[in-house]
């Protein structure tokens, strides 16, 4: 069973996460002559941190490492990739956490509990761009595409109306905590392993704005 980690215990964590990435800021900037923002999303932008009770996979955070958009140029999606690797390992040397590693449509950190055999808890690191002005409502993220080992920037459509739906239920009393309690049942009972935290939240939302607002109408 998932449970809330308090933010206590994880708010350190997010402050030596985000001393990470300025060090990789620094030394991208040096180096390569790339400057971008960071941005914490899924979850933890929502103070929704949860591991799985007595587990080994601790808790996580997911941050968006957002790139200018490159215009009518191409960024090089295989050196890029290859560029932040080597910035997070040298930023994160002298640390308790890993060196990099490289997942589909991320780059992963992690502290792990060796003696105990546990991760305590990790970061996924997704480098992105937004859309230009006149595309879809979107942003591009750097994918590594392990069937055809090629890395590429893939769109991705932005899921309409999230803010304002937050916005709406947070307006209502105790609305934020209609979607804690609905975001903590659906990590329960999901089922399917590659259905990431920020689509069960999405999800979440969806299910309170539905019956705190259209329920009454459809009865």
């Amino acid at each position: 069973m998932y449970e809330y980690v308090k933010k206590s215990e994880y708010a350190p964590v997010r402050a030596e996460l985000e001393t990470i990435i300025k060090k990789v800021q620094i030394e991208m900037r040096k180096k390569h002559k790339l400057t971008f923002q960071f941005q914490l999303i899924g979850s933890g932008q929502g103070h929704l941190v949860t591991r799985i009770r007595g587990g080994n996979r601790g808790y996580d955070f997911d941050y968006n490492l957002i790139l200018q958009h490159p215009g009518n140029e191409r960024y090089k999606a295989a050196q890029i990739k290859r560029n932040f690797m080597e910035a997070l390992d040298k930023a994160v040397k002298g640390t308790r956490y890993s060196f990099s590693e490289d997942s589909t449509s991320a780059i992963t950190i992690k502290v792990v509990d060796k003696k105990n055999k546990k991760i305590c808890y990790s970061c996924d690191f997704a480098v992105v761009y937004d859309g230009r002005c006149g595309e879809r409502d979107g942003f591009y993220y750097l994918r590594h595409n392990k069937k055809q080992n090629r890395y590429e920037f893939v769109f991705r459509p932005l899921e309409p109306g999230i803010k304002e739906k937050v916005k709406k239920i947070r307006a209502r009393d105790q609305g934020w905590n209609h979607i804690r309690e609905e975001y903590l049942k659906l990590k329960n009972i999901n089922k399917v392993k590659e259905k990431h935290s920020y689509f069960l939240y999405m999800e979440a939302v969806h299910n309170v704005y539905h019956r705190l607002f259209y329920q009454n109408f459809e009865e």
